[in-house]
């Protein structure tokens, strides 16, 4: 019997509307994307095919072959097999080699790109949830090359600037697979509908009108009041381990939910001197996107 596995990926951006099309997709009758693992343990972003450069510095992720096929055992008939890593698109080298190796070359990619400025921004807000960037955003940009190398506790996102170059992570897709789209962030915030049928249209499946666009999913824009509140979330504390035996899932997410919703204000806009800093780092790039997509993207970066 043969292997059901996956016919198309979203490879990236991160923090680039990502996680909202995959819950978008997933809701196709059509469509299979893998939610859980065979411990039961939620899995959006398997990583395997860049397992070999992340499984040391990330907890969360299928580093084992059979344990991916496992990921859509319970695909039925289903036109469409997917997954969504966002890793995908930063480590394209070895990802592609790993696409070709184990699924194939007419695998269908999906990029979601952001104004590399603003998504540089919105990646810090998300690391700094955690505990993995105690620095400002302008001192995160200082330290930013070889900072991997440096501490192999540290998660690839905190490569702000160095992810928002797409220029040659876009173009390799495009050179090793025929069926690459691309979605703009901007775009598919603003015009949701629209973008999601010529994402239908590209993959080969009806234009399903049962799909719920209301809810945006690992939306940002937040941080952290207190910091022992912020520990008292993140971190396992015997507390927690008494909520997590007696209280069912839904109450346990939305008791997270609602200290997270009086722990945390918006954060403050990015300071102007840092944005056309970025704007100028990342003009180049943009330029040469513009030209290989044929797009004007100009507008990101003045």
């Amino acid at each position: 019997m043969k292997d059901k596995l996956p016919n198309f990926l979203i490879v990236g951006a991160a923090k680039s509307g990502t996680s909202s099309l995959h819950n978008y997709l997933n809701q196709h009758p059509e469509v299979f994307m893998p939610s859980y693992d065979k411990k039961g343990m939620k899995v959006k972003e398997p990583r395997f095919l860049i397992k070999d450069l992340v499984k040391h510095r990330l907890h969360n992720g299928v580093w084992d072959w059979d344990e991916y096929k496992s990921l859509f055992n319970d695909v039925k008939d289903e036109v469409l097999i997917g997954e969504s890593t966002v890793l995908y698109l930063y480590f394209y080298k070895h990802a592609i080699d790993n696409i070709k190796k184990y699924l194939g070359e007419n695998v269908k990619i999906i990029i979601m790109l952001r104004n590399p400025t603003d998504r540089a921004y919105s990646a810090f807000q998300h690391v700094s949830r955690g505990f993995k960037e105690q620095n400002s955003f302008e001192e995160a940009l200082e330290i930013e090359e070889g900072r991997l190398d440096k501490d192999f506790s540290l998660t690839p996102m905190v490569m702000y600037r160095e992810m928002g170059l797409y220029h040659d992570m876009v173009r390799e897709y495009k050179v090793n697979f025929k069926n690459v789209h691309i979605v703009f962030y901007e775009d598919f915030r603003d015009e949701t509908v629209g973008e999601i049928k010529k994402i239908f249209e590209f993959l080969g499946v009806s234009i399903a009108t049962n799909i719920n666009l209301k809810h945006r999913h690992n939306v940002g824009g937040e941080r952290w009041k207190n910091k022992k509140i912020k520990h008292f979330i993140m971190k396992n504390s015997p507390i927690k381990s008494v909520l997590k035996k007696i209280s069912p899932e839904f109450f346990k997410e939305l008791f997270r939910d609602i200290l997270v919703s009086i722990s945390t204000d918006k954060v403050l806009p990015m300071k102007e001197d840092t944005r056309i800093k970025l704007n100028k780092f990342f003009k180049d790039d943009v330029k040469k996107l513009s030209d290989l997509l044929n797009v004007d993207l100009t507008h990101w970066t003045k």
